[in-house]
């Protein structure tokens, strides 16, 4: 079996938590099991240091950096670091946007097929995007392969209206073992039903662009529990606003949570998730996923991103409208008072996940597009017949590292 040199290029890495970092990670240690030789390169979170060492079977680099500026790692040294590593790779995946990633990309010499992951356009740097779009526009239109996660990132994406036909979609997976009950996770989970009754479930960063102001003024007309765990910078803000409504015996903040059991536990034994994002922030939502896995419905809003297709809205999901708590308490209210119903949403959300979601199913479906177009460069530059171009199988295996160390922020 061939071992192709994979470089995963991402702003930065495990210990670092943020979506495209966990991402990241699952799908370089997901190539790595597979037989993959993988180096990720991404700043340092630090300013000033660097390192160089194997996490769970991938080289990581990480390359010092001065600052952060409009979530942009400042990393002088990136495109000399970039170039020696990029001679060396039979594929380059950058993770974007990642302005920095892309610029250097542009001015270093090709020597391999390039392919990104869209995850999301630009949305909180607005004041970027004059100076931005134009290089985005160059990169995007030089790499070979664009792949997106769901369809609406094509729909919605700003950077891909002319470029559909370079797209591949290739959704985000999930190990399910990661959320697998056990002795353990069970007894947390018949606690949490005793103390609480039935519950809805938030988990995720206390971040404006999550909307929980609107689940919060939702939860003044439904008279069940409303678990929120997480943390971040909004939730003293949000602490005092459950405080203003009189809601502190209904609405209960669990911090961060670190443990893998009560994780597992406050999923299976709620029931319903709510993800009431704001903005197009919110590209896809992870949460959704694990929801699905537990066999949980989601309630999720309407954004142009693509938060609203990861479900299939009606049978596993939910969807109402952005900034609209009267319509999110009416969706928490049917859930709750139709028990039955939401079981059966939250099993459709299963099969869901099993036919889509599942983190071999994203492994896989990134061989093949890294096996097309490394024997397609190959063939091209006569180092090796049409004949003898492969699709390498993944080992139905998988057990991800990140998903066994899960941390929740």
């Amino acid at each position: 079996m061939a071992k192709f040199k994979i470089l995963q290029i991402g702003k930065f890495y495990f210990p670092y938590r943020g979506g495209i970092e966990s991402v990241t990670q699952s799908l370089s240690e997901g190539l790595a099991n597979a037989g993959m030789d993988v180096t990720v390169m991404c700043s340092m979170e630090k300013r000033w240091s660097s390192m160089t060492r194997e996490i769970e079977g991938v080289k990581v680099v990480k390359v010092p950096q001065l600052g952060v500026i409009a979530s942009q790692p400042f990393t002088p040294t990136w495109p000399d670091v970039y170039k020696d590593l990029a001679q060396e790779a039979d594929l380059i995946h950058i993770h974007c946007p990642n302005p920095l990633a892309e610029l250097s990309f542009l001015l270093a010499p090709k020597h391999c097929p390039v392919v990104i992951t869209y995850h999301s356009d630009v949305i909180r740097q607005k004041w970027l995007l004059p100076f931005y779009y134009p290089l985005q526009k160059m990169f995007l239109r030089a790499v070979d392969r664009i792949i997106v996660p769901t369809v609406n990132h094509i729909r919605y994406g700003a950077g891909l209206k002319d470029l559909q036909d370079k797209c591949t979609l290739i959704p985000f997976g999930l190990d399910p073992a990661s959320m697998e009950k056990n002795i353990v996770s069970n007894v947390i989970g018949k606690e949490l039903q005793s103390k609480y009754g039935p519950y809805a479930l938030f988990l995720g960063r206390l971040v404006s662009y999550k909307g929980l102001d609107f689940l919060i003024e939702a939860m003044r007309d439904v008279k069940h529990n409303l678990i929120i765990a997480g943390d971040g910078l909004e939730r003293s803000r949000l602490e005092a606003l459950v405080a203003q409504h009189q809601l502190q015996d209904r609405i209960h903040f669990f911090g961060s949570v670190e443990n893998q059991e009560l994780f597992r536990a406050l999923y299976h034994s709620c029931q319903m998730v709510v993800l009431p994002s704001v903005t197009p922030a919110e590209n896809f939502g992870m949460i959704q996923l694990e929801a699905m896995c537990a066999s949980k419905p989601v309630i999720t809003t309407d954004l142009k991103s693509g938060v609203p297709v990861v479900g299939e809205p009606g049978r596993t999901n939910l969807i109402v409208p952005p900034r609209n708590s009267e319509l999110l308490g009416e969706a928490l209210n049917y859930l709750f008072n139709n028990p039955i119903e939401a079981k059966r949403m939250g099993a459709m959300g299963r099969q869901r996940f099993e036919n889509m979601y599942t983190m071999d199913k994203m492994i896989q479906g990134h061989i093949n597009l890294y096996s097309e177009l490394i024997h397609q460069s190959r063939v091209e530059r006569g180092l090796e017949t049409r004949s003898e171009a492969q699709v390498i199988p993944f080992p139905q295996q998988s057990s991800s590292a990140v998903d066994k160390k899960k941390k929740v922020a």
